[in-house]
């Protein structure tokens, strides 16, 4: 299997002819997207860089006066590198104006001699100019303007545009200053190799592409390339790398022509694993590894353990022994998802964004012709791969970087948006030692934005862009619980808010666990990890089950991040108080049909109460004396019910009650039993008074009834105990009936009804304890009474 590079390099400085667009490949190598037509003009660099002087159109040789020689550098011009810009002037023509012709007109009439024609960045030349020249020049309509020309100097160094997109400028860690301090990371460049260049921090390597392990050095290019871009160094020339200085280690798995053999890969893969931290042999040496190459596959899920991809799994290997892994998405303008390692999980894998001014805004205007077009600024890059493999994008197009030997050039690429990520990886692991991979790619894209123009995107899977101008040293944290109100019962549930304080720069996840939990119980937390920098609080759900004595257990809260852990307490307090019942009082009820063979009665009882808790309901139960106790009349909070109790027997009846948090207290029996004794019309402890008559009733108590008929016929009824009722026939014609107990009226009934209904309890009276009672009933007005029954309660 052959691999290939995923970038195509334009050398420094030098205008190339237009060239056609390269087709995509349909094999295993990806294609390469095509060379830009023209690239912007850097600030100059230093004497090993190419010459910095524009591409020129040569003249063709004139007859005349020859050219004005430029003057030996000597005097005051020996400061300005021998250059002296006395009366050398830049010419700027109109759109469309055919530079040669206007030149030879001005060549004719004045002897003027153009030193370099420029016919792509503007349409113009320059030349030395005499007054009269100068001034013909100036008035000619074919002319925009004419300004003199400057001696430009080689600056401190070049911040690459693709380093300030990523706020590389303006992050703490970086320290983009000018001054060499350096990224403490080192990084493996998966590659061409890397070098040899004074503005690279090169710590070593290993050569897979033949048999001279030691032969690490790029004679390609694209390794040093995608390296200047990871970590050239702040110094005083050239260009600055995303992780300034940080220490380079070239991996060479590919040859001169960008190929190499997948044995080759892993071969490298299987170096860089080996390779331990000299302080540390626990930890792997590097904290990154750049793959700016790619071939066909595709990812089994399983790190190549089911469609036997040894890629995989080495690479597998090396993320599972710490060590971050960032991939170029691939140039074949297609999905990702068919390339590896672009498509492994395990990787950052990135697209490349067309940025030609380093800022957001989409303001730089186009730049770099291929596939047909120029790419616009902040747009997804006409060539990149794309879909949901794509973790991070970052500036792939016209991006200046480092070539071998002191050079310096443009490249656009995956290859070129990989290293940005890679020297962020950098960045973070100098300052975060201890975060994992995974920990790693969580960051960069909480840390990545939107602000690019998505819409360009070709798939809907959109990812951030990288951004790393927030990141600033490893912040620190802390946890703070709230302390709960005390469980009031066993059993019950409480909420505990958990707090997450966060320094200025600490925004990663934070880890939560719980310990001290006692047996039995359950402790959750409702968000169990947060990340970001607004991220701060979550919830504890802790259940105590039944049955839990009473106390104080203290439970312990960890928040961890990256091998730090800061802890804080809680007491959740058990107060075991049940719900207090208070006793079932039974009372006799009116309103109601008398059966045979039951009497109703209604049982009340005052609220139970709880110190913690409120009430959520009642459950009552009966027995006769000795018996079982009978089924349970369970309620809501309504604190009454009605039951039927067969007359002459004697009942106990008991209470428990139940809180919200769903515990029952113990059961309350009443003190005394209760019984209901029917007293019919013909018991001789009834004393009638003159006009009633027995009579014969089917539907009466015994079958028996007492009528009377005039105003004043009264009844009496001695008895001993703790209530009594009255039952009576309704219906047409009948009287009112006044109702004396103890010689005190407590009612007057009028038994009149439309219908007649048969043993009805027309009154009822009940004490709190029993007692000897007289009760009467006289006759109050026309119409006829019924007399049925009484009933006692005891």
């Amino acid at each position: 299997m052959r691999l290939r590079l995923t970038a195509t390099l334009l050398a420094a400085l030098i205008l190339l002819p237009a060239m056609p667009a390269t087709a995509a490949q349909p094999s295993a190598a990806p294609t390469v997207e095509p060379v830009p037509t023209v690239e912007p003009a850097p600030t100059v660099e230093p004497a090993a860089t190419p010459d910095p002087t524009p591409a020129v159109v040569s003249l063709p040789p004139r007859t005349g006066p020859a050219p004005t020689v430029e003057p030996s550098p000597t005097g005051a011009n020996l400061k300005n590198g021998g250059l002296d810009a006395t009366g050398r002037y830049i010419v700027v023509l109109k759109t469309g104006i055919d530079t040669t012709r206007l030149v030879d007109r001005f060549h004719a009439r004045d002897g003027l001699h153009a030193d370099r024609m420029f016919g792509h960045a503007f349409r113009g030349f320059t030349a030395r100019l005499g007054a009269r020249e100068l001034a013909d020049l100036r008035h000619d309509p074919d002319v925009i303007s004419v300004v003199p020309d400057e001696i430009v100097q080689l600056t401190a160094q070049t911040i690459p545009t693709g380093v300030s997109r990523v706020g590389a400028n303006r992050s703490a860690v970086a320290s983009i200053d000018g001054l060499d301090t350096r990224v403490d990371a080192d990084v493996a460049i998966v590659d061409t190799g890397v070098g040899p260049h004074p503005d690279l921090n090169i710590a070593g390597g290993y050569n897979c592409s033949s048999s001279d392990r030691t032969a690490w050095a790029d004679n390609n290019g694209h390794g040093t390339h995608v390296a200047g871009t990871v970590a050239a160094l702040d110094n005083t020339f050239g260009v600055v790398g995303v992780a300034p200085g940080a220490r380079i280690w070239a991996v060479k798995i590919l040859n001169a022509d960008g190929y190499g053999y997948l044995s080759w890969y892993v071969c490298g893969l299987d170096w860089i694993l080996a390779q331990r931290d000299p302080q540390d042999a626990s930890r792997p040496l590097f904290e990154a590894v750049n793959m700016s190459v790619a071939k066909a596959g595709a990812d089994d899920q399983h790190c190549g353990t089911t469609n036997n991809d040894i890629l995989h799994q080495a690479i597998c290997r090396v993320v599972a022994g710490g060590i971050t892994v960032v991939a170029a998405a691939g140039n074949d303008h297609a999905s990702a998802t068919h390339l590896v390692p672009a498509s492994y999980d395990e990787v950052i894998t990135v697209s490349a964004l067309a940025d030609t001014d380093g800022k957001p805004g989409g303001l730089g205007g186009n730049r770099c012709f291929s596939w047909g077009t120029y790419d616009k600024d902040d747009t997804f890059a006409d060539f990149s791969n794309f879909g949901y493999d794509v973790d991070l994008i970052a500036p792939g197009k016209c991006i200046w970087s480092t070539r071998p030997n002191g050079a310096y050039a443009y490249s656009s690429g995956t290859s070129m948006a990989a290293p940005a990520v890679t020297g962020a990886v950098a960045l973070y692991k100098s300052s975060r030692p201890n975060a994992t991979p995974a920990q790693v790619k969580e960051a960069l894209q909480y840390l990545g934005t939107y602000d690019w123009n998505v819409s360009t995107d070709p798939d809907p899977h959109h990812e951030k862009l990288l951004d790393v101008s927030r990141l600033d040293a490893l912040g620190t944290f802390s946890v703070a619980a709230t302390a709960p109100i005390a469980l009031g019962e066993a059993g019950g549930k409480v909420s505990i808010p958990v707090t997450l304080t966060r320094s200025a720069t600490f925004f990663e996840r934070t880890f939560f666990t719980v310990s001290g939990v006692p047996g039995g119980w359950t402790a959750a937390f409702a968000q169990a990890s947060l990340l970001g920098w607004t991220a701060d609080s979550t919830t504890l759900l802790v259940t105590a089950p039944r049955p839990t004595p009473a106390g104080n257990y203290v439970l312990t809260i960890n928040a961890t991040n990256q091998g730090r852990t800061q802890s804080a307490t809680v007491t959740v307090t058990v107060e075991n108080d049940l719900p207090t019942a208070q006793a079932v009082r039974v009372s006799l009820v009116s309103g109601r049909q008398l059966q045979a063979s039951s009497v109703p009665v209604a049982l009340s009882w005052p609220a139970a109460t709880d110190a913690t808790s409120g009430i959520a309901g009642y459950q009552v139960q009966l027995r006769q004396p000795g018996g079982d106790w009978g089924p349970i009349a369970a309620t809501t909070t309504v604190r009454s019910v009605i039951l039927a109790i067969r007359p002459g027997l004697s009942y106990d009846v008991r209470i428990r009650a139940r809180d919200t948090a769903g515990n029952w207290s113990p059961y309350v029996q009443s003190s005394v039993g209760f019984r209901a004794v029917l007293i019919d019309d013909r018991n001789a402890a009834v004393h009638y008074g003159s006009g009633w008559v027995r009579t014969g009733s089917s539907g009466a108590i015994g079958g028996t009834l007492r009528r009377a008929s005039h105003v004043g016929a009264s009844v009496t009824y001695a008895f001993n105990g703790r209530g009594i009722s009255v039952v009576a026939p309704l219906g047409p014609g009948r009287a009112r009936l006044a109702i004396r107990v103890d010689g005190v009226l407590v009612r007057t009934v009028n038994l009149r009804r439309v219908g007649t209904h048969q043993r009805q309890i027309i009154f009822a009276l009940t004490w709190a304890s029993s007692g000897t009672h007289r009760i009467s009933l006289q006759i109050v007005s026309s119409g006829k009474v019924q007399l049925d029954a009484f009933v006692v309660a005891r």
